[in-house]
């Protein structure tokens, strides 16, 4: 039986091990892959909203070097006005420079009332060729520098040339909260927290979100036209590697909730297939036992029939002994019978009851006198005693008499070796009447007692098997006709101090 149940188990094993593992790395290979798909995804959806932020700066820029590029002096009146517009109209432009790049002669210089910021150095020749390149190709290079907190912008007009080079000096935070504040808050849409900060000082410029709002697993990029300051984002609700790790863990529950049920699957078919093949066991064994269990009464029914057909029997007394044998083999016989084919109708739900109003106190006693000459052959001192008045319940006649047959045979099996002894008594319990039927023999031990009431299950423990012949069918037949009159049976026993078993019906309102 072990090795076969072994090589069920690795069977089994195999069917369901490789699968699942098969599925299990395909599924995190799976897991592994949408992760950085949506982690590319992401980073695409920042750098198209920082290109669309410098893009904006960008036009910003341009309208104002648009605004400035006309082919007038610098000192000419109608481009004092033109840059006096520009200022009143732009609160982050501070100062207006015009200057010749090659000989860094200052032409005009413009700067916002009751504001102290002035212009830092000079392009570098090697950035003024490289605008000038740009120039040529029709394209205006806007060179972005430091100026201590501020930041200047350098451009060529194309009207000049390239003879000539404007400088634009800006205050970053009012350009942020003037120029760039509506534009971000319109990509943001309520689905991004975007945010722009100094990289140097750590100063938060603007942000999308509430105070206070965290602002950790931010992806960020540098801008453009902002030198030291960067451009962070995540999505409004959680982060990237939140919503990949919530799908991560969703996705691992699911695959453990499977392995889970896999292998409680596994182990439920593994369960079954050992019961049913240790059922199969005691069904092959329960044959055995029946069959030397008849064929007892049989070869004994067979010798003394013979024996009185042939007339070798010397003696009255002996011709009744040998009759009287050929009886209770026979009685033993048809019990054996009766009980595979009660067994038999139970298993298919076939075995009718007649219920009806019983009073134990006259049916148990009653019954006990039947069994007299089965109690005398085993030599039992067998005593009932009651304690209830009246003990009256719904039951079938015949079916406490096969219960209580059962009963009492096992005591007188499982008895003592001398001197056996037999209690019946009947009990109140609550709304219960007890039937107990106690005996002196060697008792349960109680890992037996458990498996007891199973069908085809024998104790055998030492030499029991050999010592009382049985089919295992006797105690399970007692509890499922319990159960049908709507009671139960129970067993209390000590090795060594016998046993007792109690029959609890429910009283007869």
């Amino acid at each position: 039986m072990v090795r076969t149940l072994a090589k069920i188990s690795l069977v089994l094993l195999l069917i369901v091990a490789l699968p699942m593992s098969f599925y299990l790395m395909r599924e995190y290979s799976a897991l592994t892959k949408n992760e950085q798909m949506v982690e590319r995804v992401f980073s695409t959806q920042l750098e198209s909203i920082l290109f669309s932020v410098n893009q904006y700066s960008e036009n910003v820029l341009g309208q104002w070097s648009q605004t400035l590029d006309h082919p007038l002096p610098p000192d000419d009146e109608m481009m004092h006005s033109l840059v006096e517009n520009l200022l009143q109209n732009n609160p982050a432009i501070l100062g207006i420079r015009f200057f010749e790049p090659d000989s860094q002669l200052v032409l005009a210089e413009f700067h916002r009332e009751n504001h102290g910021g002035s212009f830092g150095d000079f392009p570098e020749a090697k950035q003024i060729a490289a605008m000038r390149d740009f120039l040529a190709n029709n394209y205006q290079r806007l060179n972005a520098s430091h100026s201590g907190e501020l930041v200047q912008y350098c451009f060529l007009p194309k009207n000049k040339s390239g003879r000539e080079a404007c400088q634009l000096l800006v205050e970053p935070g009012t350009f942020i909260a003037q120029n760039l504040r509506a534009q971000v808050q319109q990509i943001s849409q309520e689905i991004f927290y975007i945010q722009i900060r100094n990289k140097q000082t750590g100063q938060l410029m603007m942000h999308t979100g509430e105070a206070g709002e965290p602002t950790d697993s931010l992806q960020t990029a540098g801008m453009w036209y902002l030198p030291d300051y960067e451009l962070g984002i995540r999505l409004k609700t959680k982060t990237i590697y939140e919503l990949a790790t919530e799908r991560t863990r969703r996705d691992n529950y699911l695959i453990l909730g499977m392995s889970l049920l896999v292998v409680l699957g596994f182990l439920f078919v593994l369960v079954n297939i050992r019961k049913e093949i240790k059922l199969a066991a005691l069904k092959s064994e329960f044959v055995s036992n029946v069959s030397h269990e008849i064929r007892t009464p049989l070869a004994l029914i067979s010798m003394y029939a013979e024996t009185l057909l042939l007339k070798r029997v010397k003696t009255e007394q002996k011709k009744e002994e040998y009759l009287l044998t050929i009886q209770q083999e026979s009685i033993r016989l048809t019990d054996i019978v009766n009980r595979i084919l009660n067994f038999s109708r139970l298993e298919k739900n076939r075995l009718a009851y007649t219920f009806e109003t019983v009073d134990l106190n006259k049916l148990v006693p009653h019954i006990l006198t039947s069994l007299q000459a089965h109690l005398h052959s085993g030599q039992v001192d067998c005593r009932f005693s009651s304690h209830t008045e009246p003990a009256t319940v719904l039951a079938d006649t015949e079916a406490v008499k096969d219960m209580l047959v059962n009963l009492i045979d096992n005591a007188i099996k499982y008895g003592a070796d001398h001197d056996k002894k037999i209690e019946v008594r009947l009990l109140r319990k609550s709304k219960q009447i007890w039937v107990e039927v106690e005996d002196n023999g060697i008792g349960i031990s109680a890992k037996n007692q458990r498996y007891v009431f199973d069908q085809f299950y024998r104790v055998t423990e030492g030499d029991l098997a050999h010592k009382a012949k049985g089919s295992g069918l006797g105690l399970n037949l007692v509890k499922r006709m319990m159960k049908a009159h709507g009671g139960s049976v129970a067993v209390r026993s000590k090795p060594g101090e016998g046993s007792t078993f109690i029959l609890k019906f429910p009283m007869k309102k």
